[in-house]
């Protein structure tokens, strides 16, 4: 096997001077039109008032399209706006065991047994993508706030009552929103990287040592509570529906927006069932009460670029993606899941399950109706080229016709919805010990597909109790809790099921638990290469 976490020598690079072996968050961002283009490799900044960024964000125009784009790099990696092959939602969704590919680049790490990332490889795009484009969206948000006050910007009407233009405080909070998540979602993907927001200097800032992920984490959550004080201390604000596309938000419904992102980051964190079991669940019931009161959406269109989601396409696709049998086989009462898991990898293929649970086809009979989530497919399209394990022969049907074969281009796509943070709550209280309380959020969804509801107990231990652990017997209440989290949200949020799986101790063996910072930008700041995955260090067990 090719060693993939060779140390690289400091001097591997000697033309880069000193300062250019640094981190990107301080690259400048470039707009053109409507699109963002922000730094894909470490540049030499001696001033972090740049022309460069004083030009480019000279005017409340460029600044604002600066804005749009810094939320679309966000976008094009939670959905998948772009090439599929250039951002990491299907790995993070075959890892959490919800999709399923027989795609030649995601199997470079998806394949099993699970492989460890090649960090050598100088395209790598499932660790690289993310690394660089979370930098991108940081310094958006950082650039747009350093050139407000080093170009005196007044965005909007400028009066009495107004005399920095009415539309600069909505200008820099969604830039600390913006920073925020970058953060954040660096945080829950890496193990390390380099905390930044507005107040860190490129010029004094040590890139000789990567923080760890905590501290990440902690920098994005300080900018997201930054963001809300602005938010609710300023005038009462509109973000422009062109921001994030189609939807006006209100400056009470964007703080609530935040919040929920609060939740998010403390609930994904953990790396394994302890760090999950260990979560400040009080605090993470205090945010949600703060949270969304109704769903976070965007609108996809067809004539606007990365306002798509590859990833709702890629959930009713009958080709090369399809469900997982992971997914679903919780749900079998008939045994083949069980039987299918017995096999060697090798041997395994598609299977028809069978379920009293109506979001799923019956498969006793072709004549019996579709599931309303997940439909059978009469015919296997998926190439066979790399073994027949990963073959499945179920779709969703959540967001295929209706109410549209190209929803993904010109649906309203869902970003965080209600029901998750439902699931969310349910899962705080089951950990506080109120779990008398987490029945009556769990069994409206249940009984409505036609499943026996839950006590505190979980199902009842019946023939048809679903659902049933990999082993055959009846699951417990919160094995009830994961799958009806699972099913009912499909497909939410690629990242977020990683996260789940993770944290609740179900991602396959050898699973990389996080992703390592990617080879290209470890040579460039002349650290030893590493990686994550098949049977070294941060795997799962």
């Amino acid at each position: 096997m090719r060693n993939l976490t060779k140390p690289m020598n400091s001097t591997s690079n000697p033309g880069r001077s000193a300062a250019a072996r640094r981190a990107p968050w301080y690259a400048a961002a470039i707009v053109a039109g409507p699109l963002l283009f922000a730094g894909c490799q470490s540049l030499e900044v001696t001033n972090q008032n740049s022309p460069l960024i004083l030009g480019v964000f000279s005017s409340a125009t460029n600044l604002e399209a600066a804005l749009i784009g810094g939320w679309r790099d966000y976008w094009g990696m939670a959905q998948g706006a772009r090439a599929a092959n250039t951002s990491p939602w299907i790995q993070l969704s075959v890892f959490g065991n919800e999709l399923t590919t027989a795609d030649a680049f995601p199997m470079e790490v998806t394949a099993e047994p699970r492989p460890a990332i090649d960090n050598l490889n100088a395209g790598g795009w499932h660790n690289r993508k993310p690394w660089y484009e979370s930098y991108g969206v940081i310094a958006t948000g950082r650039d747009a706030i350093t050139s407000i006050a080093a170009n005196n910007l007044k965005l909007g009407v400028v009066s009495a009552q107004f005399p920095d233009g009415q539309d600069t405080p909505r200008a820099i909070v969604f830039s600390k929103f913006l920073i925020g998540i970058g953060n954040i979602n660096l945080g829950l993907l890496f193990d390390r990287g380099f905390p930044a927001d507005e107040n860190d200097n490129p010029t004094t800032y040590d890139f000789s040592t990567l923080r760890p992920y905590t501290e990440l984490l902690e920098k994005g959550r300080a900018s997201l509570r930054a963001a809300i004080a602005d938010a609710k201390a300023a005038p009462d604000f509109v973000l422009p529906i062109t921001w994030i596309n189609g939807n006006a938000l209100t400056r009470d419904d964007f703080v609530r927006v935040m919040y929920s992102y609060l939740v998010r980051s403390y609930v994904h964190e953990a790396r394994d069932p302890a760090g999950r079991a260990a979560t400040d669940w009080q605090r993470v019931l205090t945010l949600l009460d703060s949270g969304i009161t109704k769903d976070f959406t965007a609108q996809a269109q067809l004539d606007i670029a990365d306002t798509h989601s590859a990833y709702k396409w890629y959930s009713y696709l009958q080709t090369n993606g399809r469900t997982s049998n992971r997914l679903l086989g919780p749900a079998d009462t008939s045994g083949a899941y069980q039987a299918w898991l017995a096999l060697p990898i090798e041997q395994r293929a598609a299977i028809l399950i069978a379920s009293p649970d109506k979001r799923i086809s019956n498969t006793t009979t072709d004549a019996q109706p579709a599931g309303t989530r997940f439909k059978r497919i009469a015919s296997q399209t998926m190439s066979t080229a790399r073994g027949t394990y990963m073959h499945s022969n179920y779709h969703s049907t959540r967001y295929r016709n209706p109410p549209a074969l190209n929803f993904h281009q010109t649906g309203v796509i869902t970003i965080m919805t209600l029901d998750e943070m439902k699931y969310i709550r349910a899962e705080a209280l089951f950990r506080l010990n109120r779990r008398n309380e987490v029945p009556a959020l769990l069994n409206p969804t249940r009984v409505a597909a036609g499943l026996a509801p839950v006590t505190v107990n979980g199902p009842p231990n019946t023939p048809s109790c679903v659902p049933r652990r990999d082993d055959g017997t009846c699951g417990d209440l919160f094995d009830a809790l994961m799958y009806e989290k699972r099913i009912d949200l499909f497909p939410l949020d690629a990242a977020a099921t990683f996260f789940d799986q993770r944290g609740w101790g179900k991602l396959l063996r050898g699973t990389p638990i996080h992703f390592p910072v990617h080879g290209r930008e470890l040579e460039t700041l002349g650290l030893p290469i590493y990686t994550f995955g098949g049977s070294g260090p941060g795997s799962a067990p």
